[in-house]
């Protein structure tokens, strides 16, 4: 089934929280956060719709990123303003940062994941900017270490089989061409997630 896509308003709050309750209650977005994102940037706030019915979501901000120096990226709190967004500087920025993105369980599969991940690419490229960013999370991390034993998370990110990264998330990612650079874009305490111990992959995505 096709994926619609448009920019979300003030007016879709009820559908976006809707979306918001895939996550689990300590990782969900406060009406309050969802309102502030759509009022500072909602060229970058997407709603995806199926049958009529909002399915998915994803949100972002343009940011500087720098390749060489991601100390700016400690946190997930941090570049998002604690999920409140930064202010946005068009002058400054060179890339997309996308905040925070859900699809509901029974939309997964087929081309939703496709229609996501290049919907941020496309605004990159009409804005002019370099890249897409963003900060995942490496779940297959500690299922790893607890069944093969401990191996640092920066090495684990670009352990392969059969050509594959042993990380289900960073492998689908990949797919769509978002990729790790290099060892210093694995970022301990990056977001709360047990299966991640905590640590989050910067990846990033080369518009032009």
């Amino acid at each position: 089934m096709n994926i619609d896509v448009r920019e979300a308003t003030l007016a879709d709050l009820d559908d976006i929280m809707r979306v918001e309750e895939d996550w689990t209650p300590d990782q969900r977005a406060s009406r309050e956060q969802m309102r502030v994102r759509l009022e500072k940037f909602p060229k970058g706030f997407w709603l995806f719709r199926r049958d009529g019915e909002t399915v998915g979501t994803l949100m972002s901000c343009p940011l500087r990123y720098d390749p060489a120096e991601v100390s700016g990226f400690s946190s997930w709190d941090k570049v998002t303003n604690h999920g409140f967004l930064p202010d946005i500087d068009l002058s400054r920025a060179n890339s997309l940062y996308l905040v925070s993105g859900s699809l509901r369980r029974h939309a997964r599969g087929g081309t939703a994941y496709k229609v996501m991940m290049e919907t941020p690419v496309a605004l990159a490229e009409r804005l002019g900017l370099e890249y897409v960013v963003t900060g995942a999370k490496i779940p297959g991390y500690d299922a790893y270490c607890r069944r093969f034993g401990e191996v640092d998370a920066k090495d684990y990110a670009f352990l392969r089989v059969n050509g594959c990264l042993v990380d289900p998330f960073l492998e689908m990612y990949r797919g769509h061409r978002y990729v790790v650079p290099d060892r210093a874009h694995i970022v301990p305490g990056y977001y709360p997630d047990p299966p991640s111990r905590d640590n989050g992959a910067i990846i990033v995505r080369r518009v032009c």
